[in-house]
């Protein structure tokens, strides 16, 4: 182990626990397929941080954890899905603040945490705008027309082979694209992030979008709306432990993590949650940006930067110990 690991990983739980109110510690004597350790998780390790992975309510159902390709030059993953055995990453580096921290793109096997295309920066044009690279890039989903990646003011249309920019949007106030997700009935969901007060998320049909010649999003284009939690960072619409179908939210900072339910309950998760996709059912990736160079130089909780759930026991799941 290295220098000082064991009592960084010790410090990384402290922080995740004591962040605010107390609650459940590590599920130390919860069967499951879980807690994964630093060993088992695949692809390219990073060389820095603990080589011991925090331990955090609810982690007996981490079943699997990927490294995402690049964590050594300090990208800091933000948002992920998955289609067909193939995760799609955003990131932004980590070395850089405000506009300045550019989108990188990855595409990576799922199995075995190896990279498959990377593109950076992600530069496209907004109809006769000059061409903008994508800054902060929270949000991914994908689906027959390609994968949309979301920033805060505009929206990506990318080939999910080459990552190339195919289409661009605009977003006008009030509509934001912090984290993106999909909907009932297939609408593409595009949602804002306010750290303490509730936000909105904005629903819109993609098959009209693609029509349309405009290229700015603005709220009048959405064909509905609904609230969602303060500190959501990712969403999607599952079932999930014989719970929903419904929308399900990840509340999160680099210390604690939130899952909440359309039962309206809230259940731990891992710290730094931000995207999610479904690869089964009750199979459930989901992206943290803790365990990244930025955040291990904080003191942050070490965490694989994909994490594979097992959500068929959700229902038994522990509440929160922790408050973003």
């Amino acid at each position: 182990m290295r220098p000082v690991a064991a009592l960084l990983a010790v410090l990384g739980v402290s922080v995740a626990c004591t962040a605010t109110s107390s609650g459940p510690g590590p599920d130390v004597d919860r069967t499951g397929c879980g807690p994964v350790s630093y060993a088992d998780v695949r692809g390219e390790r990073p060389t820095y941080g603990p080589d011991e992975l925090a331990r955090f309510p609810n982690d007996h159902a981490m079943c699997a954890g990927r490294w995402v390709p690049g964590g050594d030059g300090w990208l800091v993953p933000q948002g992920m899905t998955a289609k067909d055995g193939t995760a799609y990453v955003a990131s932004f580096d980590g070395t850089q603040v405000g506009g300045q921290r550019l989108c990188t793109m990855q595409s990576v096997d799922l199995r075995s945490g190896e990279i498959i295309e990377s593109r950076y920066p992600v530069r496209g044009r907004i109809g006769p705008r000059q061409p903008t690279e994508c800054r902060h890039g929270g949000g991914v989903v994908a689906d027959e027309h390609g994968v949309w990646l979301a920033e805060t003011q505009r929206l990506w249309l990318l080939d999910p082979d080459t990552l190339e920019v195919e289409r661009g949007w605009a977003l006008a106030e009030p509509v934001r694209g912090s984290f993106a997700v999909w909907g009932r009935d297939g609408e593409l969901g595009l949602g804002r992030f306010r750290a303490e007060n509730p936000a909105r998320l904005w629903w819109f049909d993609t098959d009209r979008l693609l029509e349309l010649s405009s290229y700015e999003l603005s709220q009048a284009d959405a064909i509905g709306e609904v609230k969602v939690p303060p500190d959501t960072q990712g969403a999607i619409w599952a079932e999930l432990g014989g719970v929903g179908p419904g929308l399900w939210f990840a509340r999160s900072n680099t210390t604690c993590g939130v899952l909440v339910g359309p039962d309206g309950r809230s259940r731990s998760f891992v710290p730094g949650a931000e995207g999610m996709a479904l690869t089964e059912p009750d199979q459930l990736w989901v992206v943290s940006e803790s365990g990244s160079r930025l955040y291990q130089e904080k003191g942050r909780p070490m965490t694989p930067m994909l994490a594979r759930f097992d959500t068929s026991d959700l229902g038994s799941w522990a509440a929160p110990a922790c408050n973003p």
